[in-house]
């Protein structure tokens, strides 16, 4: 009993009059300075590509924040960072958490918005697609142009019963909702039920969408009653004159790809290729094309040349009618809707950034030299491996360049082995250049450092015929294996040959006619709707398509078809999976091996 009479007792001594409340007080200045350079210490950890570290350190600042409203801004930033964290190292499930948090807790402004578009590409990158366009449609404007884009492949990706419920509950007045509208319209044109989408589309122009969703809309407004289940595929080939072998070996492939549709999709669009002959001649693409425009194609192949795909682009009076060319080697004014497979400058430099990216970041080198042919290829490859490679954290300590018309490279060559670097990256744009080049790197001094080369170094003519000091342990970034068997390349080959009953051989045309197609029946499929501009909005979307000549992704800005990256490694005339703990022991090896002048070409 006494200690309950004491307890009030002193209690009343402390807060009897006169006395001070004790509170806690706010931070001061030297406090929240304190918290701001522990969170920029946690935010260089993380531009510092130290991700665990800048993990738990945003964890634990959140935890010491989290509750304090003074300091929520710092929490907040905390929450993010360690979003961002969990991202980076390949935990998109903890960092939806972070993000969902910040999302529930953070005020309106740039950094929620910031977190919700990451938490939706969260969601979508996991399968989650609904979750992710519900999660938007909750919260319109919270995405920019680019985000839209990617938010307009989630929705393309979801059932029409979804899209259905989605249209139910959302109507059209914000961009994101008119996204889900259109979407419902193009299914419904796709479905036969032309005058449902027509009122559809005609809703969502009285709602201000943005250009994409008004465009589209205007075209099933106005066609959705004409599109028939009849689909018309154009094609412009060199049928007669100087070129007509490589036109009968792009016919070939675009056949392959038609008649896959078909077996594929039985209940699909019924398809008709429309070949029209230029003769060979890079001066009829704008007649042809205007006669394909006028038999109603959807799509077209070709032509040939790069001169002629410029003019066939520029030709077109329906922009957004989609022109894919296998074979043009450059993209002049990057055209809208037109696409190259084939633009060799912008596929070296993708391959090279990658190369350069992997070289420091996953084998784990830091010294590099370039030996680079000088023309446009070359250099602009040689550029994006460099720009790459330093970004990632490694040091170019050579770079010379050889003339690929010469038969000895020697002196460029010694000029990078005198730098000792630990890789030398060695882009090579034909077999014939790799055959004399390949063994001279060993016999002039590059003996010691992994090469690492470009597609050409995995071509099977050239690894046939080279011997294994001048090929094995070297490392390659290749689109696609055609060398191993049962590759997707392989089984391009034996449906080609099965169907027209002649060796492929190292031929390569005939696939990249294939992928063409494929990426415009792709797109149809896509699109849902069988009209230029559907094919159009699905192709500007940046979908990657499987290909027997790579992963594909059309990329809308630059008018070309990028091509995922695969590294190998060459032993034995073979390709595998570049072992980093292989290539290091062998650059180990190599380099305890006695000089050059001591050893024949067979000993490492």
């Amino acid at each position: 009993m006494l200690g309950l009479v004491t307890l009030p007792l002193a209690a009343g001594c402390a807060f009897g009059p006169g006395a001070r409340v004790e509170t806690t007080p706010p931070p001061g200045r030297a406090e929240v300075d304190r918290a701001v350079r522990a969170l920029e210490a946690a935010e260089a950890e993380y531009e510092a590509e130290r991700y665990e570290s800048a993990a738990r350190q945003a964890d634990s600042l959140f935890a010491a924040w989290g509750s304090r409203s003074t300091l929520a801004a710092l929490a907040d930033r905390a929450l993010w960072l360690g979003g961002r964290s969990q991202e980076a190292l390949g935990l998109p499930g903890r960092a939806g958490e972070l993000y969902d948090r910040l999302i529930r807790r953070a005020r309106p402004g740039s950094l929620r918005q910031q977190a919700l578009a990451r938490y939706a590409t969260v969601l979508a990158g996991t399968g989650r697609e609904p979750e992710a366009v519900a999660l938007v449609l909750e919260e319109p404007g919270a995405l920019d142009e680019d985000a839209l884009d990617d938010y307009r492949a989630w929705v393309s990706a979801i059932s029409i019963n979804r899209v259905r419920g989605f249209a139910t509950s959302y109507p059209p007045e914000s961009a994101e909702a008119a996204v889900i509208h259109v979407q419902l319209a193009r299914l419904l044109a796709a479905g036969g039920e032309a005058e449902e989408a027509r009122r559809i589309a005609r809703r969502v122009l009285a709602a201000r969408p943005a250009p994409a969703e008004r465009e589209l809309a205007e075209l099933l407004a106005a066609e959705a009653g004409a599109a028939g289940t009849r689909v018309k595929i154009g094609a412009i080939l060199p049928q007669t004159g100087a070129l007509a072998n490589i036109g009968e070996l792009l016919r070939q492939g675009i056949e392959l790809a038609v008649d896959g549709y078909r077996r594929a999709r039985p209940d699909g669009f019924e398809l008709e290729l429309v070949v029209r002959d230029d003769a060979s001649d890079p001066e009829r693409a704008a007649e042809l094309v205007g006669a394909l425009e006028r038999e109603g194609v959807v799509a077209i192949i070709g032509p040939l040349r790069s001169e002629s795909f410029a003019a066939a682009a520029r030709a077109r009076k329906n922009e957004r009618l989609p022109i894919i060319s296998p074979t043009a080697t450059e993209v002049f004014g990057s055209p809208r809707d037109a696409y190259s497979l084939n633009d060799r400058v912008r596929l070296a430099q993708d391959n090279a950034a990658d190369l350069g990216t992997w070289a420091v970041t996953e084998l784990g080198v830091r010294r590099l030299a370039i030996l680079a042919s000088g023309d446009r290829v070359g250099a602009g490859a040689a550029r994006a491996f460099e720009e790459a490679a330093r970004a990632a954290g490694g040091t170019v300590v050579a770079h010379a360049a050889f003339d690929p018309s010469q038969t000895t490279f020697r002196e460029p060559i010694e000029a990078v082995a005198r730098a000792e670097p630990d890789a030398v990256f060695v882009p090579v744009t034909s077999a014939s250049t790799l055959l004399t080049l390949a063994p001279q790197l060993f016999y002039y001094g590059l003996d010691r450092s992994i090469v690492i080369g470009n597609e050409t170094w995995a071509d099977p003519q050239a690894l046939r015929r080279l011997e294994s000091f001048a090929t094995d342990y070297r490392v390659v970034g290749l689109s696609v294996d055609r060398v191993t068997e049962a590759g997707r390349w392989q089984r391009f080959v034996s449906e080609y040959e099965r169907t027209f009953r002649r060796p492929l051989g190292d031929e390569y045309l005939p696939g990249l006619a294939y992928d063409a197609t494929a990426l415009a029946l792709g797109a149809l499929d896509g699109g849902g709707l069988p009209i230029p501009a559907a094919l159009s909005s699905f192709l500007a979307s940046g979908p990657r398509i499987e290909g027997v000549t790579g992963t594909l992704q059309p990329e809308a800005r630059s008018s070309t078809v990028k091509r995922a990256t695969d590294i190998r490694m060459v032993v034995s005339g073979a390709l595998r999976e570049a072992d980093r703990s292989e290539l290091l022991g062998w650059l180990a090896e190599a380099r305890a091996a006695p000089p050059r002048g001591e050893r024949g070409p067979f000993q490492r």
